[in-house]
């Protein structure tokens, strides 16, 4: 199976990750107030019907962070950021890889300190969370530097032992 690899500067950075997220998190918080006061509208409390606020609540998380994201309009901080999200092939990413980053920010507010410090040293500029749904944040117009093969590479942390899919690039690319 073949990749594609991205120029280094075509890769989002930290602010620029920071930025995305300056922008998303507020309007999905918001929204998810929103959605929960809706029901008390209706003369429902949420205590009534936890079930319905959790529902209305996953479904605005999924709603941004997944269809909209992985859509062409792209999330509002996407697109402040000049960034859309690709897969290891340069392809619009599938819901399971976008389900995947989704899980991992929602894991607590510590993944996503370490997320940020992880793209710093990456070669790609992946975060942790783009390392597990085999994904990248490029430039509105990057195209790909080159392809080849995607591999498996070992990474050690925090005393475990994982397996990320990556584009092996030629020593000549790199």
């Amino acid at each position: 199976m073949t990749g594609v690899y991205f120029r280094r500067e075509d890769y989002a950075g930290l602010w620029r990750r920071l930025l995305i997220d300056l922008v998303d998190v507020p309007i999905v918080l918001v929204a998810s107030a929103v959605v929960l006061v809706g029901p008390t509208m209706v003369g429902l409390e949420p205590s009534d019907a936890p079930a319905l606020s959790l529902t209305l609540l996953a479904s605005v998380w999924f709603g941004y962070f997944v269809l909209l994201k992985g859509s062409p309009y792209r999330t509002a901080g996407y697109v402040a950021a000049g960034t859309r999200i690709v897969n290891l092939k340069g392809e619009r990413p599938g819901y399971g890889s976008l389900v995947m980053r989704l899980i991992f920010v929602i894991g607590g507010p510590l993944n996503a300190l370490v997320d940020f410090f992880w793209l710093t040293g990456d070669m790609d500029r992946q975060a942790l969370r783009d390392k597990f749904a085999s994904t990248y944040v490029v430039r509105i117009g990057a195209l790909p530097m080159g392809t080849g093969p995607i591999r498996y590479r070992t990474y050690t942390f925090w005393g475990m032992t994982y397996l990320f899919r990556e584009v092996h690039r030629s020593p000549s690319a790199t």
